[in-house]
């Protein structure tokens, strides 16, 4: 029974939720493996997301960008300022003018450059904090499947066959096709249970 002990551990680490044991009197144990891998990538809901993402990944990236070119000309015009404020071909008045223009761009060219770092600070913080709700939201997902399924055949422990010991070894060295309820699980989820909905990103006004 130990050795049960042990491998349910184990899958605790690599499927992400448990599946209670049949009670002690309930024997033979009826064991069931899964590829949490595939269920992820298979599973609509993921590939909705991710495509999510990527599109509000890359409204952040345009306006990122948008911040960096208006930078560049930025310091450009400083540069500029900065040379005139130099050259003996201007007077001494118009020179000291340009010398505070040349002051008053720098700092401009710094706020843009705080400006440009706290926005791609702030806008992958988001991202990764969507990422993180939107795994959580598939995990239960999934998890409602697995379970009901277990309910409704008998399992009483589910291993995750796609997930690894600390020395990259496959938790489940072998499993038998039939015990394998991936498709399934997988089937299951596409029907329509959990659908997801796809929602457009939109465009903030001002900052992005």
């Amino acid at each position: 029974m130990k050795f049960w002990l042990m491998l349910f551990l184990s899958s605790v680490i690599g499927l992400g939720f448990v599946i209670p044991l049949a009670a002690a009197d309930e024997v033979p144990l009826k064991i069931a493996v899964i590829d949490m891998n595939r269920v992820f990538q298979e599973y609509n809901k993921t590939r909705v997301n991710e495509a999510k993402l990527k599109k509000q990944a890359e409204v952040f990236r345009e306006y990122s960008e948008q911040l960096a070119q208006s930078l560049v000309k930025l310091r450009q015009e400083f540069i500029k300022l900065r040379d005139d404020s130099q050259n003996m071909v201007y007077t001494a008045a118009e020179r000291e003018n340009r010398r505070m223009n040349a002051q008053d761009k720098y700092r401009q060219v710094a706020a843009k450059e705080q400006e440009i770092r706290e926005y791609n600070r702030e806008k992958q913080m988001q991202l990764r904090d969507e990422y993180e709700k939107l795994r959580s939201s598939i995990l239960a997902d999934i998890s409602a499947v697995v379970s009901a399924k277990c309910l409704a055949e008998g399992y009483g422990l589910v291993l995750d066959k796609s997930g690894r010991t600390l020395n990259n070894i496959p938790q489940v060295v072998y499993s038998s096709k039939m015990l394998d309820i991936t498709d399934a699980v997988i089937k299951t989820l596409n029907l329509g249970q959990n659908k997801p909905e796809f929602q457009p990103v939109v465009k903030p006004k001002g900052k992005k």
